[in-house]
């Protein structure tokens, strides 16, 4: 039987989740907050092991038809005088490596994964309950259903986070 699981979050973690996860046989619901798949953000920077990872996701190609490598860099002094030239943006390591805006990058991840994997716009978990066999899920717009597993991916004040373990501080 497949193993249902709930990914909170729709950004560029929760939707490469749920391509991985669907992939190895997982039925896969996204819950996320806002209306779509968020836009904008800042550059990403993908780099070693990372390719890779797109690679093995299938986006490879998108995500460098997408990037929005730096050209070059320069650094003014006090006087506005250049201090430092740099060739190439920040954190650029190898010709390989990728600068992509997050956007761009959460937009090719959902695109690859809308026909396999449910997603849940406009809503988020209200309340969690640990069952003997997995979890019991309450939402703010979408009916309770039961997961056999729950993955927070939902930022750095995450939501299931704090449901889970309580207040942050």
């Amino acid at each position: 039987m497949k193993k249902t699981i709930l990914i909170s979050g729709a950004s560029v973690a929760g939707t490469a989740l749920a391509h991985h996860l669907h992939r190895y046989g997982a039925d896969v619901t996204v819950v996320e907050r806002a209306p779509a798949p968020r836009a904008g953000g800042y550059a990403v920077d993908v780099r070693g092991p990372a390719i890779d990872v797109l690679a093995r996701t299938g986006v490879l190609a998108s995500a460098r038809a997408e990037q929005c490598d730096t050209i070059a860099t320069t650094f003014l002094d006090a006087n506005d005088h250049r201090a430092v030239d740099m060739p190439r943006g920040f954190g650029v390591v190898s010709d390989e490596d990728i600068e992509i805006m997050r956007g761009d990058l959460v937009k090719i991840l959902y695109d690859t994964t809308r026909g396999c994997v449910t997603y849940q716009f406009s809503d988020s978990i209200t309340a969690m309950e640990h069952l003997e066999h997995g979890v019991h899920v309450r939402f703010e717009r979408a009916p309770a259903r039961d997961f056999d597993l729950v993955i927070g991916a939902d930022g750095v004040h995450s939501n299931v986070r704090r449901l889970c373990f309580g207040d942050e501080a």
